[in-house]
C-alpha cells in the first residue's frame, strides 16, 4: 500500500508505504542524490527534556534559556522559573501560554527540592494533551502516532517510570485540582490512561533538539516520525533555531546524504552510531520496541570495522591471536566464536565483560581526563578488545585531543602516534557514517586534530636537530590543508547547533593560523 503526497504542484520525493513488519515507512519516489531535500515540516508540539542538574540551572518555560533555579524570576501566575516576566514565550500558545492556566492551580513557589517540584519532562505530555483545544487538527495527527502501549503495560519499567514521574505528577498536582468546567474547557478528553498514551507517543516518536545555550528539547513531527531506522542512515536532519517567522522555530529539514535509488527505503537513525551492535539493538528494543535487522546489525564485522569484536585469549594452554565475533548478531543468545580456533564464549559472558569495561571508560572520562589514566585504560582493555572496538574508539578519541597539546606530549614519536590514531579513527568513522549524518562532530574533531598534528610535525625540529626536508614539509602541509577543509565541511549542517557552532569557530581560527603560516613560508607551497 502506498500513496504519493503532493507539495504545491510538485510531487514530493518520497512515497509513504505500509507493511505488517515495518508499519508506515518511506521510499524514494525517484533517484535521490546527496543534498536533495526529502521533507521539511514544523513540529506538532515541543517541550524541554528532564534536566541533568535542576538544582543548579533550569530552562525558562517560555524560551528555554537557562536560568538560575533558586534565585531567578518566576512566572507571575504559575510560579515556574522564567528568564524574565516579559519573555514572549510566556503568552505564546506554542510555548507556555496555555499550560500556564493549568500549572497555576499550584501557584506557590519553592526553593528546595526543585527537581521534584518542577518536573520539566511533564511539560511535553501536558502540551500534547492541550493540543485538543490549541489545535484540534494537530491533536488528531498526534493521536494517530504509534504509542506501543501494548509493550508499556502496568508493571513494565516504562509504564511504572512514566506513572511515577509524569502521570501521577500531572494528575495529582494539577489536572485533578481543576474545577470540572475548567477541566472540560482545556481537556475534552482526559484520564491517566491518556497521559500514559502521550508518554508512549513521545518515547516512540520524539526527536531531540539542542537549543543554542545547550538545553535539550523533544519535538514531535507528523511525517518525519514515519521514517524507518537504519544503523547506516541515508539522510540527515537539522532544525531551524532562528526564524523570521516564529512558527518556523524548530522546523525540521531532512536531506539525503548518500545516493538513494528509486524504490529504496529512506532511513534515519534512532540510536548511536558508535555503539556496538548489541548495545544499539538493545537500546532500540527498550525505547522504540523493535529489533533492528539492518545490514550493519546483520554483519558480525559491522562492515569490516570490527567495532564490537573481542580478542581470543586461547584455551589457557595455547595462545591464539584470533578474534571473537557473534555467530548470529541478530540472536540475543548467540555464542561468540573465534575465527582461528574452536573456542566459543556465550553471550552473557561477553555482555558482562563489555558492560564492566564501558563503566570503566565512563568513569575515567567523568572524573577528569588525563593522558596517563587514558593510556593505562587503553593498554589494559586492548588485551581483550579488537583495536577498533567502540570502547577503545572512545578512549582514543579523547587521547588525540590531548596528544600534541600538552608540554609532555609534544615529541615526534607522540605526534606520529597521534597522526596514526586519527587516521585509524577517521577510517572507521567514514565506514560507519559515509554520509556524515550522525558523526559529523566526531569527524570534524578527528580531522582538526589530524591537521594540528601534521602542522606541528612540519614545524618541529627532529630528534637529531635537523628539520624535515622541504619535500616532506610540503607533503605534510598539503595533507594538513586537506584535513582542515574536510573538518569545516563536516560541520556545514551543524553550525546552528551549540556544539557545532563552537567547534566551527575553533576550526576557522585554526585555518586562519594555518593560512598565515603558509603565507610566511611561501617556499613550502
Amino acid at each position: 500500500m502506498w500513496d504519493m503526497t503532493k507539495h504545491g504542484n510538485e510531487d514530493v520525493p518520497y512515497e509513504a508505504r505500509t507493511s505488517e513488519e515495518l508499519g508506515r515507512y518511506l521510499v524514494a519516489a525517484r533517484d535521490l542524490a546527496p543534498g536533495d531535500l526529502v521533507l521539511t515540516e514544523r513540529p506538532l508540539v515541543f517541550g524541554p527534556k528532564s534536566q541533568p542538574n535542576p538544582e543548579a540551572a533550569v530552562p525558562c518555560v517560555g524560551c528555554y534559556k537557562l536560568v538560575t533555579a533558586d534565585a531567578g524570576e518566576r512566572c507571575s501566575r504559575c510560579g515556574w522559573p522564567v528568564c524574565s516576566g516579559h519573555c514572549p514565550g510566556l503568552t505564546n500558545s506554542r510555548h507556555h501560554g496555555v499550560e500556564c492556566h493549568i500549572l497555576s492551580v499550584r501557584p506557590e513557589c519553592v526553593l528546595d527540592n526543585i527537581a521534584d517540584y518542577y518536573r520539566y519532562d511533564a511539560l511535553l505530555p501536558l502540551r500534547c494533551m492541550l493540543l485538543q483545544i490549541v489545535d484540534p487538527e494537530k491533536w488528531k495527527k498526534l493521536s494517530d502516532m504509534q504509542s506501543h502501549m501494548e509493550c508499556r503495560l502496568p508493571g513494565s519499567e516504562a509504564y511504572d517510570e512514566a506513572n511515577e514521574f509524569i502521570v501521577e505528577y500531572l494528575m495529582n498536582n494539577f489536572i485533578n485540582k481543576l474545577e470540572n468546567n475548567v477541566k472540560k474547557k482545556y481537556f475534552p478528553d482526559i484520564s491517566a490512561e491518556l497521559v500514559h498514551k502521550m508518554c508512549g507517543i513521545i518515547d516512540t516518536n520524539a526527536l531531540e533538539i539542542r537549543v543554542p545555550d545547550g538545553v535539550e528539547l523533544l519535538a514531535l513531527f507528523t511525517n518525519t516520525c514515519i521514517m524507518e531506522h537504519s544503523c547506516i542512515p541515508n539522510t540527515k536532519h537539522t532544525f531551524t533555531q532562528f526564524a523570521k517567522d516564529k512558527n518556523d522555530l524548530y522546523r525540521i529539514t531532512v536531506k539525503v546524504v548518500v545516493p538513494v535509488e528509486k524504490g529504496n527505503h529512506i532511513t534515519t537513525m534512532y540510536s548511536h552510531a558508535l555503539w556496538g551492535t548489541q548495545a544499539r539493538r538493545q537500546h532500540l528494543k527498550d525505547t522504540k520496541y523493535f529489533a533492528c535487522r539492518c545490514l550493519r546489525c546483520s554483519d558480525p564485522t559491522e562492515f569490516g570495522t570490527y567495532l564490537s569484536a573481542m580478542k581470543c585469549l586461547g584455551d589457557g594452554n595455547q595462545v591464539c591471536d584470533g578474534i571473537h565475533l557473534p555467530e548470529d548478531p541478530l540472536d540475543d543468545e548467540t555464542d561468540w566464536a573465534c575465527n582461528k580456533c574452536s573456542i566459543k564464549v556465550n553471550n552473557s559472558q561477553v555482555n558482562m565483560i563489555i558492560t564492566q569495561m564501558g563503566e570503566e571508560v565512563e568513569n575515567v572520562q567523568m572524573i577528569g581526563i588525563s593522558v596517563t589514566m587514558l593510556e593505562n585504560l587503553l593498554c589494559r582493555l586492548s588485551t581483550f578488545l579488537h583495536p577498533n572496538h567502540y570502547h577503545l574508539y572512545s578512549i582514543k578519541h579523547s587521547l588525540i585531543q590531548l596528544y600534541g597539546r600538552q608540554p609532555n606530549y609534544m615529541s615526534e614519536e607522540i605526534l606520529d602516534k597521534k597522526i596514526k590514531m586519527c587516521k585509524d579513527l577517521i577510517a572507521i568513522t567514514k565506514i560507519l557514517d559515509p554520509g556524515n549524518s550522525r558523526l559529523s562532530l566526531y569527524n570534524a574533531v578527528l580531522q582538526h586534530e589530524l591537521h594540528s598534528a601534521l602542522l606541528c610535525k612540519a614545524k618541529k625540529v627532529k630528534c637529531d636537530g635537523s628539520m624535515e626536508t622541504v619535500g616532506k614539509i610540503k607533503y605534510l602541509m598539503i595533507e594538513a590543508k586537506s584535513a582542515i577543509e574536510i573538518a569545516l565541511d563536516s560541520l556545514k549542517d551543524d553550525i546552528e547547533e551549540t556544539s557545532g557552532k563552537k567547534l566551527f569557530k575553533v576550526i576557522v581560527n585554526s585555518k586562519k593560523d594555518f593560512e598565515k603560516f603558509c603565507k610566511e613560508n611561501k617556499g613550502y607551497f
